[in-house]
């Protein structure tokens, strides 16, 4: 059985993620559902990656796990140029959270103007 996570809808008007026995797909952008855009405090990279962190991680809530669970996570960005600040900014939140994720960052194809987007794979305990 499936389970959709609603808190927080995408762009598009999907669920956010979908709970399936002990694994949780989720996904997370920076968008306002309304208007498709960025929101405003996702100024900078780092700001956007940090406000798609916290909305993985409330999608995440909403299936009873957090980002400590997570297994694999396909991070999107708009433009390779942005590889280097999303890093640092992935690393300085991650580093008191005891994981070890799987994580692939690869830039081209993102919706909007979203310039960073996660695809995440999480296992509840």
């Amino acid at each position: 059985m499936t389970t959709f996570l609603t808190t927080l809808p995408t762009e598009s008007g999907f669920a956010a993620g979908a709970v399936v026995g002990d694994l949780v797909f989720a996904e997370a952008d920076a968008l306002d559902v309304a208007t498709g855009r960025r929101v405003p405090e996702a100024g900078s990279i780092a700001e956007e990656t940090r406000v798609c962190l916290d909305r993985l991680a409330a999608v995440l809530a909403e299936a009873g796990c957090g980002l400590a669970d997570l297994a694999k996570v396909n991070c999107y960005l708009a433009t390779n140029d942005d590889r280097t600040e999303f890093w640092a900014t992935w690393d300085a939140i991650f580093a008191d959270i005891d994981v070890s994720v799987v994580r692939i960052t690869q830039h081209g194809g993102v919706a909007g103007e979203a310039r960073v987007l996660l695809d995440a794979v999480a296992r509840k305990r």
